[in-house]
């Protein structure tokens, strides 16, 4: 089976363990608006993705030895739901207003406290109406709460007791790494003086910690030696860095589908590494055209596209894509000590591959 193939076969298998999961859920939940609130999260986590992460779970369970992962597919979702809590919280984080083409979990609540209730100004030290403090509040609370329901899919599923604490253990450190990364990002953007360094740090943890935890849940859901997960946990890490990388230089590049106007981690103010390596290697003309945009909401597109010319004509771009390149094959060496099936061995060599290839 084709890799394309591996990722819409497994796709649809966690779509549907998604949607037997909510329903459950919402089914067993009587007051109207937490039922409310549940369908909103089905919505949300169900919007079309590419769900990575539980794919990469379940071909890892499949790279140690043949086994019965049907009978534990209901588990695999549990890195998505992982997954679909940080994308609530970053949302409130960025202010962003749509994800995947539809409106934020913030954004969703703000409409139904104004469909629902009076709103007035709200003289607060953070927010100026009723409506925004209670959309982000509950933003906060779904993202939880998704986080919760990541480790409920475990505990109540049928894995013996040692599994249930192995996996519970993997996912926890994977969110508290990606919690960190988060932390080195905001951190970051404020800090004049950052540097590659930092940007190594923040990427391995925001990215590629939640996908080296998925990879590996999967892996010892099928027993795998320490040795397997030692060499998969360093795959997995390399390969999260290159897709962070990837996902940097999307955002840059014309005709790729990031979902949102070209330029826009630019005008956040976040310094990836193309950006350290332009205001590094860039020359007087070169440094203002970037610094007057970065971290400039208000940025016209004209400027935009003459900042990212800039990072262009220092071959900043190259250079990160050439890092990511790198990371990604470097990634592929490790496969090779882990003893992989022939099947999961492939999987994750065109794994290394497409994160550095894709364009959305």
């Amino acid at each position: 089976m084709g890799f394309e193939q591996v990722l819409k076969k497994y796709g649809c298998v966690i779509d549907k363990e998604l949607n037997n999961f909510f329903d459950r859920k919402i089914e067993e939940t009587k007051d109207h608006f937490l039922k409310t609130s549940y369908n909103y999260l089905k919505e949300f986590v169900l919007r079309p993705g590419k769900r990575i992460r539980p794919i990469a779970a379940i071909m890892a369970y499949k790279a140690i030895k043949d086994g019965n992962e049907e009978s534990i597919y209901p588990v695999f979702i549990a890195p998505e739901l992982f997954h679909a809590s940080s994308l609530i919280h970053d949302d409130i984080m960025d202010e962003d207003m749509l994800r995947r083409d539809k409106k934020t979990m913030h954004r969703i609540f703000e409409d139904y406290f104004k469909k629902n209730f009076r709103d007035k100004k709200y003289n607060g030290s953070i927010f100026d109406s009723y409506s925004k403090r209670f959309a982000v509040s509950m933003g906060i609370i779904q993202g939880n709460l998704l986080y919760s329901l990541s480790l409920s899919s475990i505990l109540d599923s049928k894995l013996d007791d040692k599994m249930k604490s192995l996996s519970l253990s993997i996912l926890n450190e994977g969110y508290c790494k990606t919690n960190e990364g988060q932390i080195f990002d905001l951190v970051m953007a404020a800090n004049e003086k950052a540097d590659e360094k930092n940007y190594i740090d923040m990427a391995i943890g925001k990215t590629a910690s939640p996908l080296s935890a998925a990879i590996l849940f999967g892996a010892a859901l099928n027993n795998a030696a320490h040795f397997q997960i030692e060499q998969l946990e360093k795959y997995s890490l390399l390969a999260g860095l290159a897709f962070q990388i990837q996902d940097d230089i999307i955002d840059m590049s014309e005709g790729m589908n990031k979902g949102r106007a070209i330029g826009s981690d630019l005008k956040r103010g976040n310094k990836t590494l193309m950006v350290m390596k332009a205001l590094q290697e860039g020359d007087e003309r070169q440094r203002k055209l970037i610094l007057n945009i970065l971290g400039s909401d208000k940025a016209a597109n004209s400027q935009v596209t003459e900042a990212i010319k800039a990072i262009e004509e220092t071959n900043s771009l190259k250079y990160a894509s050439d890092y990511a390149n790198n990371r990604a094959n470097e990634a592929k060496k490790y496969l090779k000590k882990a003893k992989l099936t022939i099947e999961g061995h492939e999987f994750f060599s065109n794994f290394a591959d497409y994160v550095v290839r894709r364009e959305t």
